[in-house]
């Protein structure tokens, strides 16, 4: 989601210092235009200002194309941008199919290699793709139509590219609708309010005066593309934060986090988030920071099953700060898969995406 502009004195000082730049773009055709305006909308924030809309130089014929933030290739003079996609985020997450966008030599390069190794990505999902997007290739047709269409006239032609960018058009407008929904319920449930009464002592007679306590649970931003809402969990405004525990230990946030993660999967809440721990890149990272962050996905789900399992998750985040008990949060833990002992619970986050099928 970087501006041209930034996009433009990256490649400067690349080039300044002979930086190869890999721009690894999976969601780069899910990108939500409208995600800054609706998030100010919501939080009734003023909306933010911005500059005027990208409008490329030259156009594809394809409105939706226009409107996405250039690539690096498209400022690439020097042919050291190196551009990967995939199909796996946009056809069929399991077809684990791609292609490289660079110049001529590097891609020569890739050729020798996959040729030695890989020996390239699965011949049967490259025809599926192949042929979904850009139809039977000559050779085929006759055939395809005699076998499978038995003489009807009508013939498979593929997507083409008009069909692709519908496609895709389609693809980024049901995403960015469920992402809309996620957020608004999310954004409903991220502090929690208490009220209360006391009476001042001081007062001439009993007055009865009304508290409101409002404590944060969440922060996060909406997401400008992709697939993904990413939370800051506050665990700091636990009751238990820093408790004692049976072991004469401390309750602190990866214990929370943990504690909350397996409170969320039982019922009546049936949500499994994914923890910032199994992304922290270093072991140090994840156990001073990485527990406080979740990763939830919307796009895997239907926009009924959004609405319900987005405000389960709320509720359940909730609920969770209303837990006292150092004994359930410690039976809440043990129930972790992998974990013998608090002293394990670090290592075993920071494996937990192999269990997770991540």
């Amino acid at each position: 989601m970087l501006s041209l502009e930034r996009k433009k004195e990256l490649y400067a000082v690349c080039t300044k210092y002979d930086v190869i730049i890999i721009e690894d773009e999976p969601y780069w055709y899910l990108q939500f235009p409208s995600a800054a305006t609706r998030e100010a909308e919501s939080r009734g924030h003023d909306t933010p200002r911005s500059g005027p809309p990208y409008k490329p130089t030259s156009s594809s014929r394809y409105p939706f194309l226009d409107s996405l933030l250039p690539s690096f290739t498209t400022i690439d003079i020097d042919g050291r941008v190196i551009r990967l996609d995939t199909f796996s985020k946009t056809v069929a997450p399991g077809c684990r199919l791609g292609w490289v966008t660079a110049q001529p030599a590097i891609i020569e390069r890739y050729v020798r290699i996959s040729e030695t190794s890989t020996q390239q990505p699965s011949g049967f999902v490259q025809s599926l793709v192949a042929e979904l997007v850009i139809g039977p290739q000559p050779e085929a047709k006759a055939a395809f139509a005699r076998a499978t269409l038995k003489g009807t006239g009508q013939e498979f032609s593929g997507w083409q590219m008009d069909g692709w960018v519908r496609w895709l058009e389609g693809l980024r407008g049901s995403y960015e609708r469920r992402m809309i929904r996620m957020c608004q319920l999310i954004d409903s449930g991220t502090y929690e309010i208490k009220t209360g009464s006391f009476i001042r002592p001081s007062a001439a007679v009993d007055e009865d005066w009304g508290i409101v306590t409002k404590t944060k649970l969440i922060s996060y931003e909406w997401p400008r593309g992709g697939m993904f809402v990413w939370l800051r969990v506050h665990f700091e405004t636990h009751p238990l934060w820093n408790s004692k525990s049976s072991t004469g230990g401390a309750i602190d946030g990866l214990t929370l986090s943990t504690a909350l993660m397996m409170y969320l999967t039982v019922k009546p809440y049936l949500v499994l988030v994914a923890s910032g721990a199994m992304f922290s890149a270093t072991p140090q990272i994840r156990v001073e920071n990485g527990w406080a962050y979740y990763r939830l996905c919307f796009a895997a789900e239907t926009d009924e099953n959004i609405d319900s399992s987005s405000q389960r998750f709320v509720e359940g985040v909730q609920k969770f700060w209303r837990v006292k008990s150092v004994q359930e949060i410690e039976k809440l833990v043990d129930s972790f898969p992998h974990v013998s002992s608090m002293e394990s619970l670090a290592e075993s986050m920071g494996q937990m995406g192999t269990w997770l099928g991540c």
